[in-house]
């Protein structure tokens, strides 16, 4: 394969990258939320119609690897928010860092609700 079949959707993306740029100073948030829509729209059904004419893209050792590297980088941030938790709940006094403290905790919340669904409803589907 190719590596050219990757060009349409770099371009795409850099597109993309551009016309946000300028939308989102000048105030035109509707124009860059459209632009991501229409672009994440034109990549998805570009590699679909690949998929569909027989290019491989993922293999079960890639899917694999993805899988494992994707696990430990949620390891990796749900120990560093936890991390941040303890060391922000020494400055909870400090009116600024409260905020802090707030999204952190809801964040850490959240990552864990979400991990917890998802591999019970994996857990049932498989």
């Amino acid at each position: 394969m190719s590596k050219l079949v990757h060009l349409p959707p770099l371009v795409g993306v850099m597109a993309m990258g551009w016309i946000m740029g300028w939308a989102l100073p000048e105030g035109k948030v509707e124009v860059s939320v459209a632009v991501f829509v229409l672009g994440a729209f034109f990549i998805h059904s570009y590699y679909s119609i690949l998929e569909r004419r027989g290019h491989v893209f993922e293999d079960e050792r890639t899917k694999r690897i993805s899988e494992i590297a994707a696990v430990r980088t949620i390891q990796i941030v749900e120990v560093t928010l936890a991390i941040a938790m303890i060391a922000l709940t020494g400055k909870l006094s400090d009116p600024k860092f409260a905020g802090a403290f707030a999204a952190i905790g809801l964040t850490l919340a959240g990552m864990l609700f979400l991990h917890f669904i998802l591999r019970h409803y994996y857990a049932r589907r498989m």
